[in-house]
């Protein structure tokens, strides 16, 4: 094979290599990129929860899985999940008992370490309008999950705040920001969003949603509604075919 033959394949090898690699600088930006986004959304901030039991357990560990919530939805729980009230302490370290049996409340399941939550943190520090006039309840994990300090300087002048990580538990909280919605105790919406006015929005759809389906109930009145029944009440009380009361007067004269 002559040296010119042999050039042109070193330089068409090289330009393929410079070529792939260039594709696989362009896929692990797009990698970095994807991950950052995830982060921003507090994807696994909280999922160390799980080791940590796996590891007391005497567990190995290892990866849990990772789920995000697409905006604000429906409860897709696997079973019906009744909450009666959280039980915790306030920013300042006194008991605090909530009772969510009776009104309206949005809880708000955020952390000190998501970069989204930021956000809220910010919003909760003016008065904010809450769909369905619900009470705001900002929900952070205690000290054994947040630093008490950072806590403090994030939540102070803000929202109603109570620190429980047993409520995190017992709404099954996949990561932060996450917000329930709850009426007289059954929750009507729940899910993740990115600003406080697309969990406005979407929490005000979901309070909608709830207040249709609850305001004109079916009442199933069986075999009262058979037409043989209903005649038979009828002729019962004295009102056969040709009573003068199914034929009104179109003058207005009736009983005159």
């Amino acid at each position: 094979m002559s040296t010119p033959v042999l050039t042109t394949l070193v330089v068409v090898l090289l330009i393929a290599v410079v070529l792939l690699g260039m594709l696989v600088l362009g896929l692990l930006r797009s990698h970095a990129l994807i991950l950052k986004a995830l982060h921003d959304l507090g994807a696994g901030l909280e999922l160390d929860r799980q080791a940590e039991r796996e590891s007391a357990a005497g567990g190995a560990g290892g990866p849990v899985p990772v789920e995000i919530e697409r905006g604000v939805m429906a409860p897709a729980r696997s079973q019906h999940v009744r909450v009666a009230g959280i039980s915790g302490a306030t920013l300042d370290g006194a008991p605090a008992q909530v009772d969510l049996t009776s009104g309206r409340y949005l809880l708000a399941f955020l952390s000190t370490g998501c970069t989204v939550c930021g956000a809220f943190w910010q919003a909760f520090r003016t008065e904010t309008e809450v769909p369905g006039q619900a009470r705001l309840l900002v929900v952070a994990k205690g000290d054994d999950g947040e630093s008490p300090s950072a806590l403090a300087e994030l939540a102070q002048g803000g929202a109603e705040l109570v620190r429980s990580s047993a409520a995190w538990d017992d709404f099954v909280v996949p990561g932060s920001p996450y917000f329930v919605y709850l009426v007289d105790g059954d929750i009507v919406g729940e899910g993740s969003a990115s600003s406080w006015s697309q969990v406005s929005d979407l929490m005000g759809q979901a309070v909608a949603d709830h207040e249709h389906r609850t305001a004109t109930p079916f009442e199933d009145r069986g075999e009262r509604d058979d037409p043989t029944s209903v005649d038979a009440e009828l002729r019962a009380a004295g009102l056969g075919p040709g009573h003068p009361s199914l034929y009104p007067d179109p003058s207005g004269r009736d009983g005159a």
